[in-house]
């Protein structure tokens, strides 16, 4: 007779386990989520990207989907909104400025971590300060980062104060935009993968994938380029097929054309 299992290990779920926990729950609970994927064709970004590090400023791709995401949502104010509960209903509160959460991966003392940041009013920011803000996120000690600062208080709560604090966030706009933003994008690590199908308690999130090279069409011919898979997700609650429809090609046409990058070389003065 075979000798019963044994249990090796026991944990509460507690610390960024239970705030992901209420995070997912509160999305599944209060947001009837859509799903569009798009491409990217990076060539002419890439291009204009080298060019800003060496007019400007060093950046990496990062700050561009950030700032890309920030632009788009601009553009359409209804997707800078999230849905509330009311003690007899439903309400849909707008935001003025665009503050775009993303996941930070650091070491914290001697683990591997991944919190949510928030990068605030992100349409306004030139991109170069983006990357000083992501740094940051990265090199700063932990007591120097609100963001940080609240993940380790998180630590130490059990589920049932986490799941307090999503309450609270469904019900007060105020408490939501101080602890989190008004949208988001995440990133899928490495080009080998495809679509990323983010899930968030935001209305609005870009999920970007990996990137290849593959056939693309420009100006009628054909011609290979590396090519970036992306997944929008919005809350149809909120916002509508048509917008989020929008969403998505502005957030292409704003980073294929590069008119993020070309616009505060300009205003450097310093383009031949």
């Amino acid at each position: 007779m075979n000798e019963l299992n044994s249990i090796r290990q026991s944990r509460t779920v507690r610390g960024e386990q239970a705030y992901i926990y209420c995070l997912k729950a509160r999305a599944k609970r209060h947001h009837c989520l859509g799903y569009g994927t798009f491409s990217v064709d990076l060539d002419s970004l890439e291009r204009r990207r080298k060019e800003y590090s060496r007019l400007v400023r060093p950046i990496t791709y990062v700050p561009l989907y950030l700032k890309a995401t920030a632009l788009a949502i601009q553009r359409s104010p209804e997707a800078n909104g999230i849905l509330f509960k009311k003690p007899f209903g439903l309400k849909i509160v707008q935001f003025e400025k665009v503050d775009v959460n993303l996941p930070i991966t650091r070491r914290i003392g001697d683990r591997t971590v991944t919190f949510i940041g928030t990068v605030r009013d992100a349409a306004a920011k030139p991109l170069h300060e983006i990357q000083e803000e992501l740094i940051r996120y990265q090199k700063d000690p932990p007591e120097e980062s609100f963001a940080m600062s609240r993940f380790q208080r998180l630590s130490e709560m059990p589920l049932w104060k986490l799941q307090w604090i999503h309450w609270r966030m469904t019900r007060s706009p105020r408490f939501l935009i101080r602890n989190a933003g008004t949208c988001g994008v995440t990133f899928i690590e490495g080009d080998g993968a495809d679509h990323m199908f983010p899930i968030a308690p935001t209305s609005v999130v870009f999920g970007i994938g990996g990137a290849r090279c593959e056939p693309v069409v420009r100006g009628g011919t054909g011609a290979v380029g590396r090519v970036l898979k992306c997944t929008l997700m919005v809350d149809n609650y909120v916002v509508s097929g048509l917008a989020g429809a929008r969403l998505g090609k502005d957030f292409k046409d704003i980073l294929e054309s590069g008119c993020l990058i070309g616009e505060e070389i300009q205003r450097t003065g310093e383009v031949p």
